[in-house]
């Protein structure tokens, strides 16, 4: 047997997207390793991806079409053919249509594959039906529109640079589960003698590699920086040169930060003020800080103002126009690729309905006209979004016809009628548009297809065909839409040399242009501390205080190191790693309670009660408790996982969800 090794990329919802080699035989994907000659990934690749073979070939894997025989939740299917299924589908719809208008469909997707062609091209497919749109807006929504509130379009930096910067604040971030290639890099600077700073609401795999930890009360995390802005604004620790010819609104802004505000901002977060003055002494005198922002803290109702307190402190240190330091966590490469060309916005029909992906069960369980049918890929909501329990029962609607295209009998395909096989990121062609650095890959497929798999791309082809659609857009081949998406953006002839661009279309990891620091893609031109377009109430960055209603113990979900979310679920290697479904608490608020480490117990509010194994452990705050990772059902001691504790309500700005503004009580339980 002669094997031979192809580059390829991670397609999966993180930062990252990592640079791969696989061994293959172009059937089979023997080895996955990390491309040393990608700029980022050098080589190193997460231990998710390490033995990405095993997904790929997973004895699981569905490789048929399957069609529900039992009730909706059971997960019992016969196999059928794609014939079979497409008509089945296909009539469906269109008597769906007929009756109840296209609005009556509903696409559900999100970053279950990432890459171009397989994330854009169901808007493609779903705006030229007419049906619902859908708002994908369940992760870092709202940070990126405190980002851009503040700074516009101003690139983001390349987490590269913190291996350059003498201090780093890495502010909400598990950046060991969520950001690992910058984690490196911090683990790089330390070295190089960087101090780093970690600002939580508990501690994280990464408190290992901080000098100092500082835990806040979840969403307060606005109050905390405007407090060190504070003791800046007071010792005069300001870069009043940056400020006066790079920042618009600085005077008023400090103007705010008051004494007696100061002390409303130490009492709500729950750091002390020579805590704050602490951390504002050494963030102003510090050469190259850097702030790495994370996604977590902007998934409160206040979690776009949070973002923009926390890169106010950025301006007041000058750190914004440094190519060494500023703020990290906030970037897109998308910029760089015609994307529009994959998904087709011009096809978005007037009036059409929209739905927010983060409020699902409203939408299937009370919206009028009624959702009558749902699509969903890259995504697996019965896991994974909030109002689980309310989710669940809408899925559980026999009068909703449900397709799920996956790769395993999820806990939502459990509940379709129709699932279709998916294919993996091995067994096609795409264009790699990474969040977490500058670098563009194209990849190509390494092996044919599994079983009767089949990529987002080809199953929305096969399905325009069925509905009627006539444009050639839908005759393309994955590698020629890849192609015209490509030669539809002659930007990246702009970009590149020449020979960049020639190793991108030989499926390289290219890194677009570094711009310089002092470039603000503003109206003003500069750092907008004072956002005029927002009104009175929002034009300054402000704290937002939270009515947190009547339960006593913040929840916060966060991300597992061995698993992604609900993907990688299927490996018993990383499940049993992960272990239980655990509930992290203060020992204060478990003797309060009686609960010991090891017991079971209830967490519960208005939403629902979900059962975890208690984890007593100072590594949480007092008044806060943690889950971390999301847990298939049958790895669950009750069918709940934390995301049925958490509501529907939207953030601030962006529409994005809350899914750490929640509230619970806590207490100890026995299973019967």
């Amino acid at each position: 047997m002669k094997t031979y090794w192809k580059r390829s990329v991670c397609p999966y919802d993180c930062p990252d997207e990592c640079g791969l080699i696989m061994e293959t035989d172009g059937k089979t994907v023997f080895r996955v390793k990390g491309d040393p000659k990608h700029p980022s990934a050098k080589g190193f690749v997460c231990r998710k991806m390490n033995h990405y073979e095993k997904t790929i070939h997973h004895p699981n894997r569905i490789l048929t079409p399957l069609k529900r025989i039992g009730k909706k939740g059971e997960g019992r299917f016969e196999e059928i053919s794609w014939e079979n299924a497409l008509t089945i589908i296909s009539n469906k719809w269109k008597e769906i249509i007929d009756q109840y208008g296209a609005e009556a469909i509903l696409p559900y997707s999100y970053g279950g594959n990432e890459h171009t062609i397989q994330n854009k091209s169901g808007e493609a497919f779903f705006y030229k039906l007419g049906a619902s749109n859908l708002e994908r807006t369940i992760c870092s929504k709202a940070k990126g529109v405190g980002y851009k509130q503040i700074l516009g379009d101003t690139q983001g930096k390349d987490p590269s640079i913190m291996e350059q910067s003498d201090l780093i604040i890495i502010w909400g971030c598990n950046a060991a589960a969520t950001y690992i290639h910058a984690y490196q890099n911090i683990i790089q600077a330390k070295k190089n003698g960087a101090k780093i700073i970690l600002i939580e609401t508990y501690e994280t795999p990464v408190s290992k590699t901080a000098d100092e930890i500082f835990l806040v009360r979840p969403g307060m995390d606005g109050a905390l920086a405007l407090g060190i802005a504070y003791y800046m604004k007071k010792h005069q620790w300001l870069n009043l040169d940056f400020m006066k010819s790079h920042v618009y609104g600085w005077e008023e802004f400090l103007d705010t930060l008051t004494d007696e505000a100061a002390e409303e901002f130490s009492e709500d977060c729950g750091i002390n003020p020579e805590q704050m003055k602490h951390l504002a002494q050494m963030l102003s005198q510090a050469s190259h800080p850097s702030i790495l922002i994370g996604s977590g803290l902007s998934r409160h109702r206040n979690g776009a103002m949070n973002v923009r307190c926390i890169i106010a402190l950025q301006a007041l240190t000058g750190a914004l126009g440094d190519s060494k330091g500023g703020i990290i966590g906030e970037l897109s490469t998308g910029y760089a690729l015609n994307r529009d060309y994959a998904s087709k916005p011009e096809w978005k029909q007037p009036h059409t309905r929209t739905i927010n992906m983060n409020q699902l069960g409203d939408a299937l369980c009370d919206i009028e006209p009624p959702v009558r049918s749902i699509y969903v890929y890259n995504m697996n909501p019965a896991n994974t979004a909030p109002g689980q329990a309310k989710v669940l029962k809408g899925l559980a609607r026999e009068d909703l016809f449900t397709v799920v295209h996956e790769r395993f009998l999820t806990d939502t395909a459990k509940y379709a009628d129709i699932v279709l096989p998916a294919d993996t990121s091995a067994e096609h062609a795409d264009l790699a548009t990474p969040y977490g650095h500058l670098i563009l890959q194209r990849s190509y497929p390494v092996i044919e297809p599994v079983g009767q798999a089949k990529s987002n791309w080809d199953v929305f082809r096969l399905l325009a065909e069925r509905m009627g659609f006539q444009e050639n857009f839908w005759k393309l081949s994955c590698d020629q839409l890849a192609d015209a998406i490509v030669d539809h953006s002659p930007q990246l002839k702009q970009l590149w040399t020449e020979e960049e661009y020639q190793r991108y279309q030989e499926g390289y990891g290219v890194c677009l242009p570094v711009e310089s620091p002092l470039t603000f893609k503003t109206p003003s031109g500069k750092v907008e501390l004072i956002n005029e377009t927002l009104g009175k109430k929002d034009r300054i960055p402000h704290y937002m205080k939270l009515d947190h209603g009547v339960y006593p113990i913040h929840l916060v979900s966060a991300p597992h190191v061995q698993t992604l979310n609900s993907t990688f679920t299927e490996r018993k290697e990383l499940t049993e790693k992960r272990g239980k479904m655990t509930l992290k608490i203060h020992p204060s608020d478990a003797l309060q309670r009686n609960i010991s480490n090891g017991d079971l117990v209830t967490a519960y509010n208005d939403h629902a009660e979900v059962v975890f194994l208690a984890e007593v452990t100072k590594k949480v705050k007092q008044g806060t408790a943690v889950a971390e990772g999301v847990f298939q059902a049958v790895q669950t001691y009750n069918g709940l996982t934390v995301n049925a504790l958490m509501s529907q309500q939207l953030t601030d700005y962006g529409e994005a969800s809350t899914l750490n503004d929640n509230r619970i009580e806590i207490r100890k339980t026995k299973l019967g």
